[in-house]
Formats: structure tokens, sequence, C-alpha cells
């Protein structure tokens, strides 16, 4: 049988500057490397389900699990099987990625959410709003699919008819569907207060995250300390404990309702980061946030693999190489490993 350390499902062969730190990290941890792409990975699946190869540890950045026939999917639940473990684990991803789900759990957290009606996929397409329901969403509105990602299928000026409902809904017939209050963030220094943070095994990276035009920035020590931001770092740790994810991206902005500034989870959990570097496009992440995220997700499998102690206490890193702790955050999570 062939082992190989570290697995990537990525299914374009391209030279991203995010696979490079991935092959790098792992070329200089002596850990041997398997990339999984759409030109290998109906064999890749053969040789995992006839027992011909393991993969201990997989990344991945492709399944779709609500889609029988992905072939992703099928490679992850194969190392799954046969005792690896996939970075993030496929049946916790399963439940972290449905917003219809998510939504619930982290409103029972205390994490706080726009207002949202859940319209579940055996509902008639005829469904209407009530009077109530409108009043508390508001208008306009967004509509989005609970499994979606990268922004298909969302509609986000919608003003709440059944046209509106119905099309939204053709994206994805089995799915259900999220109708959400709009978020209108406040400014600091003429910059809009919505913010993605990163959740790397025991590191949380927040960043600056236009809506808009999707332009990342790397939040600074005097910025989290100056616009009290701790509570970025809070929620996603608490989200992290919630689901057990290790690898994960948060939407978080900040308004103010009745007066009250508060912190608003927007878009859950995004499980399969983009990690596209801002070199590269403009509206990608910045470079050296590509680099370190993959050096912590390398770094952290090396520790595994080899037994050694794993940091359970959180780092947030912030501009300008600067580490800081916070009290009182829950442990980060642990991985499902099962190599024995």
């Amino acid at each position: 049988m062939k082992d190989y350390d570290f697995g990537l499902n990525w299914s374009i062969k391209n030279r991203e500057i995010f696979i490079n730190a991935l092959k790098s990290t792992c070329q200089r941890m002596d850990m041997t490397f398997l990339w999984i792409s759409n030109d290998n990975v109906r064999e890749v699946i053969k040789r995992l389900e006839r027992n011909e190869m393991r993969v201990k540890f997989l990344l991945d950045t492709e399944a779709t699990y609500n889609r029988d026939s992905d072939p992703y999917a099928r490679v992850c639940y194969a190392v799954k099987d046969l005792g690896g473990t996939v970075i993030n684990d496929p049946d916790r991803a399963r439940l972290a990625v449905d917003k219809s789900v998510m939504h619930y759990e982290l409103v029972n957290a205390g994490i706080q959410t726009p207002y949202s009606v859940i319209v579940r996929n055996w509902e008639s397409k005829s469904f209407r709003l009530t009077d109530e329901e409108r009043q508390k969403l508001g208008s306009p509105f967004v509509i989005k699919p609970a499994c979606g990602y990268s922004r298909m299928g969302v509609i986000d000026e919608a003003q709440g008819s059944i046209r509106e409902i119905a099309q939204a809904r053709n994206f994805d017939v089995g799915d259900n569907f999220l109708l959400q209050e709009k978020i209108n963030p406040v400014e600091f220094k003429g910059r809009r207060a919505w913010f993605r943070v990163f959740h790397v095994f025991d590191k949380l990276v927040p960043c600056w995250w236009d809506d808009r035009t999707s332009w990342y920035q790397h939040v600074a020590h005097d910025e989290f300390h100056a616009y009290r931001l701790s509570n970025l770092v809070k929620i996603v740790s608490k989200i992290a404990e919630i689901t057990r994810m290790v690898w994960f991206s948060t939407e978080i902005a900040i308004d103010s309702k009745d007066t009250q500034r508060r912190f608003v989870t927007i878009d859950y959990v995004n499980d399969q980061c983009d990690m596209t570097a801002q070199s590269c496009d403009k509206s990608g992440v910045p470079d050296h946030i590509v680099t370190y995220v993959a050096s912590c997700i390398v770094e952290s499998v090396y520790k595994l693999v080899h037994n050694q102690e794993r940091n359970k206490e959180y780092a947030i890193w912030l501009h300008e190489d600067d580490h800081i702790q916070l009290r009182g955050l829950p442990t980060a999570p642990e991985l499902l490993t099962q190599i024995p």
C-alpha cells in the first residue's frame, strides 16, 4: 500500500501560491504530498477503494456533499473509511455548512445573526411571508440557499415577491433557503465594519473584508484595540466549539440597531476557504496570510503525524506578525483523528 502523509483536494492543476506553500512546507518537514485534481481523482478513488493507497491527512477544498455523484466527496469518505483524517471531517462539514441548521445552533448559543426566515425545500412555491415576517426582515432583504457557496443562488435586493423566492429556490430545488435581514454596517474612518475571520486550528486571523468589493486587509494591532474588535475572535472560537471545525472562515459585521452596537454573524461557516492570493486577484486574500495559513495547516498536521503535543489555546494573528492571546476563549477543537 502506498501511504501519503498529506493529500489535497484541489480540482485544477495550476500554480497557486497556497498550493506552492503547502507543498514547500510538506517538503521542508519531510512529509509526502499528493495533489488530487480533475486529472487523477478517478484513479485516486479506485486506488483508495481497492485498498492500494492511504492518505493520512486530506485537506479538502472541493467536496460538495449534497451531490451524490461528486468525486471529491467520495475521496473524503474513502480517506475517512481507511482510517485517515479529513480537514474538515465530512460529517461535521455537512452539518456546519448548512445555514438552515447552523442558524438555530448560533442563535441558541447566544450569537447574534440577521433576522431570518427558513423556507424548507418541501414548502410550496407559492410560499408567502406574513406581515410580521416582512416587517422584521425589512426591505430590501437577502435570499440565499442554505448550502450555497460563492454567492451562487443569492438575491441581494429582494422585496419579498413570490417570483423572487421561486427564482432563488430554482437554483437548487432540494435545498432549504434563508430569507435574511440585510445588514448595513457602521463605518470606522470611512471603512465599512465588515470582517472575515479565518480559523486555522489554534490560530485566528481577523481581516477587514469589504462585502461590496471583496477587498481584504489584515487587521492591525492598534485597530483591534481601538475599535474593540475582540468579539470577532470570541464569536469565531465559539462557532468552532459548536461545529468542531478546524479550518473555516466566518463573516461578521458591526451594525447599530436600536442605538446598540452589535456584532452580527453573517455567513456562518465557510468550510472551503478561497485562498486565491491578492497578487493574483485583487479580491484575493493578502499573500502573507495565504502562506501563513498554509504553514499553519501543514505544521499542525505534522504534529499529529508525529504525535507531538498541539497548542490548545488560541493565538490571534494581527498585522505585522503580532500574536496576542485573550482570556476566556474556549480551547481549539481537535481533529477526528483515526490513524492507529
